[in-house]
């Protein structure tokens, strides 16, 4: 789905910025990374790359916010950052391979191998990095 059927179906829709909202889920996507920063214990490897996409998802929410949109859906949110976040279509790509990661993990319980996360913690990475400079 792209950013304008989004828009034309009402899933993506312009609404009051809402700063303070913007601000809150900053500070817990800035919780959740501290948090698993520190955990480096390959058990948890399946609730590390969930976590991140939860992460990437609330700073993708807090620009909306701050710039006066919502989504009902996470399609219409990756949508959102391809069409607002210059030069991102590659990171956008990948937080939709982890939304869809994210739905395996929640809804059929997937595991994640550790390999995986090896070969992919530096984009997830820079990916965050990038959404909390903007």
């Amino acid at each position: 789905m792209n950013y304008k059927t989004c828009q034309e179906q009402g899933i993506l829709r312009k609404v009051l910025p809402d700063k303070q909202r913007a601000k809150q889920l900053r500070s817990m996507a800035n919780q959740r990374f501290a948090f698993w920063q520190r955990q480096n214990d390959q058990q948890f490897v399946t609730l590390k790359v969930e976590g991140f996409y939860e992460i990437i998802k609330e700073l993708i929410f807090a620009h909306m916010y701050e710039h006066g949109y919502t989504s009902t859906n996470h399609i219409c949110l990756i949508a959102y950052v391809q069409e607002h976040v210059q030069d991102f279509l590659y990171e956008s790509e990948k937080i939709d391979e982890l939304r869809k990661l994210r739905n395996e993990i929640t809804y059929r319980g997937f595991t994640i191998q550790q390999d995986y996360f090896d070969r992919n913690e530096k984009e997830f990475l820079h990916i965050i990095s990038n959404l909390q400079k903007i």
